[in-house]
Parts: structure tokens; C-alpha cells; sequence
């Protein structure tokens, strides 16, 4: 199931780049799970893509490229750079009007043809940094 596992996760890039609603209710299960969405966020194909276009309110001409992928069984993991223009509200964080330019990792398990759970790891420090919120130092050289 590998390849089809890895060509289910590609199939999410038109979800979140493009969002395709049509490519949400063909790729995603009902019962999708997305365990990195803030609590209360809807599952299913429809839940999905709203993080889609919130993340896109958020950062103006938001990407994910894709970088490297693998597949092993019936998981697919891609690593992507997301880039975009912070210009809404994020995560409480208003508009800095900064570019943001960090990798993401992204799993996806697959059960009948679709795509049913995600996980996604994010450079969320690095992000940060950019967006101004936090300044990163990097740690004292000892003596």
C-alpha cells in the first residue's frame, strides 16, 4: 500500500495550495481526524479544508512545497517548506505583515482509499522568530 498511501498524501498539496474542495471530498474520509488542529476544529474533508483557508487568511500566498516524502505500509510522511505573508490574525497573533519561510512535517495515515488521520510537525519557534514575536539566541559558547 505504499505508493498508494504516498500518492493520497501528494493529492493533499491541491487541498491546502489549491483549496479544492472537490480534492477534499474525493481524498479525505469522513471519519479524518486531524490530531494538530486546535481543539473543536470540525474532521472530515470540509474540516479540513476550512484549516486550509484559515491558515490562507492568515498568510497571504501561503505554499507548500514539497521537499521529500516516503511511504511505509499504510502511512505517507511529506517534509514541505511553507512560505507566505502573515497579514490576519494567526493563532492570536495579529497581521505583522512579515514573510514566513519554515519546513513542516506532515503525516497522513490511509484506510480504504482515503485519507482518515494527520499529524503535522511544524518549525513553530523558527516562525515565530520571523513574525517577531520571539527573538532566538543562539546559546552561550562556554568559556
Amino acid at each position: 500500500m505504499s505508493k498508494e498511501a504516498l500518492d493520497l498524501a501528494m493529492e493533499m498539496g491541491k487541498v491546502f495550495n489549491d483549496l479544492d474542495e472537490e480534492a477534499a471530498r474525493k481524498y479525505i474520509g469522513a471519519e479524518f481526524v486531524d490530531h494538530e488542529a486546535p481543539p473543536g476544529t470540525p474532521g472530515g474533508p470540509l474540516g479540513y479544508l476550512g484549516t486550509a483557508r484559515w491558515v490562507h487568511s492568515a498568510f497571504e500566498g501561503a505554499t507548500w512545497e514539497h521537499l521529500d516524502s516516503f511511504a511505509e505500509g499504510d502511512r505517507a510522511v511529506l517534509r514541505l517548506r511553507f512560505t507566505g505573508k502573515h497579514v490576519g490574525d494567526f493563532l492570536g497573533i495579529e497581521a505583522t505583515q512579515r514573510d514566513v519561510d519554515v519546513e513542516q512535517t506532515h503525516i497522513y495515515r490511509i484506510e480504504n482509499g482515503l485519507v482518515v488521520e494527520h499529524w503535522g510537525y511544524r518549525q513553530d519557534l523558527l516562525m515565530l522568530s520571523q513574525l517577531g514575536v520571539i527573538a532566538l539566541k543562539p546559546p552561550a559558547r562556554p568559556a
